[in-house]
């Protein structure tokens, strides 16, 4: 799993971790200011601190683990709105249609080799798993109307697909609200998130595609799906003993 993924967790834990850990020793310390067996206990407190930042920062997360507290955590796609180049108007993240969504969100126009390299893998996977669907996402700094209108037909002239023209959602917006929200550092390069149908990311990589963030982005998939699959049978009992229920009442 790429490392970008486990920011917002790393921070929020550590965050926990060292008020916990003040707490306890602010209490040790009222408590028990010259007992040497609070100094033993403070000792031990800050060596198991220490521990967990090495271990939150180096460990990988199995998110299909997560209590739901702990996906509550994961960073939100932020609400923003565009039309595609059909034409048609998205309201995102709600208007994601997939249980998993792969999202390429790009600055520049030669950025357009990296989002290529994806595509292959991305179009097997599509093909692969029903659930999944993907979207470009040029990013742009807010425009008039009339720059919007010069600058989504050079990209309709540019993109002769149909289907990749419905795929792609020009953002016209203010920039740095919306990289801090997904927590993106720069623009050198595109940036690739797979945001679930709740809205939340699940995974990110960035840059063209590599061996490591295939592989990263196939495992990160593969347990949303599954994830989604238990919700999903989840509903259906819950809709049958409702059912059951109900027929029992009459």
């Amino acid at each position: 799993m790429n490392s970008g993924l486990v920011v917002s967790l790393k921070d929020r834990r550590i965050g926990a971790l060292l008020a916990l850990s003040v707490l306890l020793l602010a209490a040790l310390t009222f408590l028990f200011p010259a007992d040497s067996a609070a100094n033993d206990f403070e000792r031990v407190v800050a060596a198991a601190f220490d521990q967990a930042i090495g271990e939150v920062q180096i460990s990988e997360i199995d998110l299909s683990s997560l209590t739901i507290s702990e996906q509550e955590l994961l960073p939100v796609f932020p609400e923003v709105e565009g039309d595609n180049l059909e034409k048609r108007s998205f309201r995102l993240p709600s208007d994601f249609e997939g249980e998993a969504n792969l999202v390429f969100i790009a600055f520049r126009r030669h950025q357009q080799v990296e989002v290529e390299s994806w595509l292959p893998l991305t179009k097997d996977l599509v093909e692969s798993h029903s659930g999944l669907r993907f979207y470009e996402l040029p990013t742009i700094s807010a425009r008039d109307g009339m720059a919007r209108y010069f600058i989504n037909s050079g990209m309709r002239q540019a993109i002769r697909d149909r289907k990749a023209r419905e795929l792609t959602i020009p953002l016209y917006l203010d920039k740095e609200p919306f990289l801090q929200a997904l927590e993106i550092p720069d623009e050198e390069s595109i940036h690739i998130l797979l945001v679930g149908d709740e809205g939340r990311i699940h995974w990110r990589a960035k840059g063209a595609l590599t061996e490591e963030s295939a592989a990263g982005l196939e495992r990160a998939l593969a347990r949303r799906l599954q994830a989604r699959a238990k919700v999903a049978s989840y509903d259906l009992l819950d809709a049958a003993l409702l059912l059951e229920s109900k027929d029992r009442e009459e």
